[in-house]
């Protein structure tokens, strides 16, 4: 048992893990003072706006994360034969049809932006300025699949950390100066594109090679469900707080924002795990390796920090919001277990879609068998906008249901 034990201490899963965890729970954290800092310094109206928008750049972020995805596994792929200048080719050419799809994509937005800038009760302006993250959302993570695919988690962690502290700092000085919600913004896409900026000074192995001519469509037939799939689960989790803020007053909406940002700290917590995870079993998998016991591995990790954060929030509600955004949040604290367990069931399920994206068995069924799951999570949650307390408790069960859906449906 105990040589068992220091085998897995020793392991490139356990180290990599605790490696990326720490530096990006650190970020996390420094992206959660962000948050508590703007809750803060805004009114909950204004903070529930920021919520929003924050939410809507989630959203954009599903580019981020499928991108990262395909790059990581590619890089994986040709990073085992020392071919960095297919690397080099893919990253060429990824920023070029990145940036024509971001454009596309912003203008559609503004479009859509004239529609609904009345219904959620935001400027337009301030719609158009958050629509700015669609650039970032596409080309940053290029550099950053790099990162992970070669398995540099040191690199990546720290990258993570210096652009979460850029975006805290520049926030807070614009918002404190005046320009409140959209000072917020502004900070957050500074700190994103300094997050792309960073990566290149430890990639000269690829920055150096002779470009090899490789290239990796997003929409193409391979790559597509992967795109779905994390589109699809980051609507999952951004959902919620749109639609409260659809039907209820701004009050409201502001103080289920701070329940709800709690909640996501249990799924961006455990997300660094995940992460480790990705180009582990990707590399494994190319190299004929099985990969059950590292997915093993990764669920029982998860599955103890859901559990030791849903005991924290559900026995100490109050201390936790009173430490963190003050006593103007106090009457919201009954529903914050039922938030906290939702976002526990969805970081479950994103590990189940990550691995199985990594070993290449991510289907189009599978897609459509989240996508019924999400609908399903919809209908629930948009009858029981009569109180907040029986939403979350409906985005509760609704999450359990997608879990145990994925489980039975996905796994096979």
């Amino acid at each position: 048992m105990i040589e068992r034990i220091k085998n897995i201490v020793k392991s490139e899963f356990f180290i990599g893990s605790l490696i990326l965890m720490i530096l990006i729970n650190v970020g996390n954290v420094i992206n959660y003072i962000f948050h508590f800092s703007m809750a803060r310094l805004l009114s909950t109206v204004d903070y529930g706006i920021f919520a929003v928008l924050t939410n809507i750049i989630y959203i954009f972020s599903v580019p981020t994360l499928s991108i990262q995805a395909l790059v990581s596994k590619e890089t994986t792929k040709y990073r085992l034969k020392k071919e960095y200048g297919k690397i080099k080719g893919i990253f060429s050419n990824l920023i070029k049809e990145t940036f024509l799809i971001s454009l596309i994509a912003y203008i559609i937005f503004l479009i859509i932006s004239f529609y609904v800038s009345k219904s959620l009760n935001i400027s337009i302006y301030l719609l158009a300025l958050t629509g700015f993250f669609l650039f970032i959302s596409f080309i940053t993570p290029i550099s950053i699949g790099i990162l992970q695919g070669m398995k540099k988690f040191n690199v990546w962690g720290w990258n993570y950390i210096i652009s979460c502290l850029a975006k805290l700092i520049i926030a807070i000085i614009l918002v404190i100066v005046g320009l409140k919600v959209y000072g917020a913004i502004i900070g957050f896409i500074i700190g994103s594109v300094i997050s792309f900026f960073l990566v290149f000074p430890f990639i000269k192995e690829i920055t150096s090679s002779k470009k090899v001519e490789e290239k990796v469509h997003l929409f193409s037939k391979k790559s597509l469900p992967t795109v779905l799939a994390i589109l699809l689960m980051v609507l999952m989790y951004s959902s919620d707080v749109i639609i409260i803020k659809m039907f209820f007053d701004p009050d409201s909406a502001g103080k289920y924002a701070i329940i709800s940002l709690l909640g996501k700290m249990i799924l961006f917590g455990t997300s660094a795990i995940g992460s480790a995870m990705f180009p582990i079993s990707s590399e494994k998998y190319e190299s004929g390796i099985k990969t059950r016991s590292l997915i093993k591995k990764t669920y029982l990790a998860v599955f103890l920090l859901c559990i030791s954060a849903v005991v924290i929030l559900g026995l100490f509600p109050k201390l936790v919001i009173t430490l963190l955004f003050g006593t103007k949040y106090l009457e919201v604290t009954s529903i914050l277990v039922y938030v906290a367990i939702a976002f526990s069931a969805l970081s479950l399920l994103n590990i189940l879609v990550l691995y199985k994206i990594s070993i290449n068995k991510f289907r189009m069924i599978h897609v459509i068998v989240l996508a019924i799951l999400f609908i399903l999570e919809l209908i629930i949650m948009f009858n029981t906008c009569s109180s907040l307390e029986l939403f979350s408790i409906s985005f509760m069960i609704s999450t359990i249901i997608m879990f145990i859906g994925g489980i039975v449906l996905i796994r096979k």
